[in-house]
């Protein structure tokens, strides 16, 4: 049990953290979450994270009837804003996001956005601790917490090839579907 009682976010955090600023619109916040394959993005006013925008946030104003795109991010943001620290112990932030109903928590550290931990990254530990200290090669690909790729180059669609920011794939599926 000391392996889990010690092991801490710090070690399975995402480090690079998608933002929008608070002065944009919803619509820029959907843009970078499909951009990036994220289901989220925290929301910084001068580097300060304020709040978080979901796609369960996007949904649920959706439903409603809400005229989404342009409104202001501070209008559908999630807040305040639920955070946790680089040194919390993973098992204990298992317990605090069941607590809290979310599936992701920015980590900050003296006021200052330092990573993101989610769902996933808590599956992949888990997976990792589990087969420790005899990973098989088919579960290692499934533990690698793929770094957003596109905040360094931006990624390809696997169907076209394309920059997912600019390819029409999903579009037409979703036409042809229709």
């Amino acid at each position: 049990m000391s392996k889990l009682e010690h092991a801490f976010l710090s070690e399975i955090m995402t480090t690079k953290v998608v933002t929008v600023d608070i002065s944009e619109r919803v619509e820029e916040a959907l843009r970078l979450m499909v951009k990036f394959d994220i289901g989220s993005v925290v929301v910084v006013d001068k580097q300060k994270p304020v709040g978080i925008i979901t796609e369960r946030d996007v949904t649920r104003a959706a439903l409603r009837g809400d005229s989404l795109l342009r409104l202001p991010v501070r209008s559908l943001m999630s807040r305040p804003l639920q955070t946790t620290t680089p040194n919390m112990e993973i098992w204990r932030t298992f317990e605090l996001m069941l607590k809290l109903g979310v599936r992701r928590l920015p980590v900050v550290e003296n006021d200052r956005l330092v990573g993101i931990v989610t769902e996933k990254d808590l599956t992949r530990w888990v997976l990792r601790i589990f087969y420790e200290p005899n990973l098989p090669e088919e579960v290692q690909g499934l533990i690698t917490n793929p770094r957003i790729e596109a905040l360094t180059g931006r990624p390809k669609c696997p169907s076209c090839g394309r920059y997912q920011d600019e390819c029409i794939c999903v579009r037409t599926q979703l036409t042809s579907e229709e």
